[in-house]
This record gives structure tokens, C-alpha cells and sequence, in this order.
């Protein structure tokens, strides 16, 4: 069977977007007829919800699995076939296309679409008004930085650490660590026998 979707903003009549999919079709064909149609970027986490009768989100749809109960374990889009949870008792979807901000879209099942012998599905019908925004994330907003692991030195060395391994291998001036030269005065051994490398090679 082949389904027909109204995708459209929840509170808002301002978009409307219909699409055609076959029921032996997955949610990642789903999912990418929508960020082929409205433009959205790949890189960015998205997910379809089931709902039940008061509107509430019951089952996640993911692009990946990232949970750890197997019991509980999320569907993911790419092995969720479209007849697999669109059934008479489940005809309406959320799309969720930004979490941060949870931005979502409204998936209803709109019917039954009989197909041209042209076409190929999974199929945009139509695509009105004005597109709803993707919020983009692309790292390098303060609030997400992560810390370099070569973090700058901030002086606080932990003194019981110094006393009880030593502190030689620290200046004095700063307590900083100080890399140790292969070619340091204590640790560079050189045979006095020898004043050249070619004389210890003709002693070989």
C-alpha cells in the first residue's frame, strides 16, 4: 500500500507539505524525502515520535540508537518499515527536526495514494507556504565547546604530588613542567675513549 503524509506545523497554517511513501518503505526513505524537500541539513539529530490519544510521545523513531535499555530499545529509522507503526490505531507522527529547541512538524496520515506507473516514491505532492527554519549547530557556540585536552597551564600544581616524587623535572621560577632534553648535562652519556663516531666505528 502506498500512504499519503500532510506534513504541517503544529499551532500554524502558515506550511503544508504532502508526501507520498510506500508501506515497505523505511523511515530513513521518509526522513529523507523531508531534508531533500525542506532543505534541511543531514548533519543535525532528528527523530519521528508516535503518539498516543492525548497527544503525548510514545515511541521514538531515531536515526541511530543510543540507548542502553535492550528492554526499551529506540526504533531506528533505517530497519522501521512505514507499515511497521502506521496503523489504524497510530495515524499521526511528530517530527521532531530540532531538539534543542524541540521544533517539530506534524506527520498525519492523509490516506491512501494511488501512484502514476511514473512515479517513484517516496514522492513530494506538494510543498506550500513558508518553510518552517532548522535552527544549526555547528560546534562552535561557547555553550557546546569542548575542553582541550591541551588546556593551557594554570600554575596550581598539587605541592604534595612535587614532595613526594621530587622536583626536578620542574623549574623553579614557575613550577611549570620543563621537558627534559635528551641532550641534558646528567643524561647524555658519551664513551671519553672515543672522540668521534668514526673513531668508535674503526673500533668495531
Amino acid at each position: 500500500m502506498d500512504y499519503r503524509f500532510e506534513i504541517s506545523l503544529p499551532d500554524s497554517s502558515d506550511f503544508r507539505c504532502e508526501i507520498a511513501i510506500n508501506g515497505e518503505q523505511t523511515f530513513l526513505d521518509f526522513y529523507d524525502k523531508i531534508v531533500e524537500t525542506l532543505n534541511y541539513d543531514r548533519s543535525q539529530m532528528a527523530s519521528f515520535f508516535t503518539l498516543d490519544r492525548m497527544g503525548n510521545r510514545v515511541k521514538e523513531i531515531a536515526l541511530m540508537d543510543m540507548s542502553d535499555d535492550e528492554e526499551n530499545a529506540t526504533l531506528v529509522m533505517d530497519n522501521t518499515k512505514i507499515s511497521d507503526v502506521v496503523k489504524p490505531g497510530c495515524l499521526e507522527l511528530e517530527y521532531v527536526y530540532d531538539f534543542f529547541n524541540n521544533k517539530y512538524l506534524r506527520v498525519e496520515f492523509a490516506g491512501e495514494y494511488h501512484r502514476d506507473s511514473s512515479d517513484v516514491l517516496p514522492v513530494c505532492l506538494c510543498c506550500e507556504g513558508d518553510i518552517p527554519e532548522q535552527t544549526f549547530y555547528d560546534g562552535d557556540n561557547d555553550d557546546w565547546e569542548i575542553d582541550s585536552p591541551e588546556e593551557e597551564y594554570d600554575g596550581d600544581y598539587d605541592d604534595s604530588f612535587m614532595e613526594e616524587f621530587g622536583n626536578d623535572d620542574y623549574d623553579d621560577e614557575d613550577r611549570k613542567p620543563r621537558r627534559r632534553s635528551s641532550y641534558d648535562d646528567d643524561d647524555y652519556y658519551r664513551d671519553e675513549r672515543y672522540e668521534s663516531l668514526d673513531d668508535y666505528i674503526d673500533k668495531l
